[in-house]
């Protein structure tokens, strides 16, 4: 795995633990983790992890820390 490609997803799974474990608005998330706005997070996340972030924090449960799940979603 590039090595690009495993930062993304490390930020990522912050992102997943920031949403379901915090009261942090997706505007600090962005900022925090180096996104250049929450545009760019949301499509980042939808990419990789297969689902948008409302369609995320409505389920309620973790899919990018649960190991393998994010590899088979990347689409070119």
């Amino acid at each position: 795995m590039p090595l690009r490609e495993y930062i993304i997803k490390a930020k990522l799974k912050l992102v997943e633990i920031r949403l379901l474990n915090s009261d942090f608005t997706l505007t600090q998330i962005a900022d925090e983790l180096g996104f250049t706005d929450v545009s760019h997070l949301s499509k980042t996340f939808k990419r990789y992890a297969g689902t948008s972030i409302r369609e995320f924090k409505n389920n309620g449960e973790y899919m990018l820390l649960k190991r393998g799940a994010c590899a088979s979603n990347i689409r070119a």
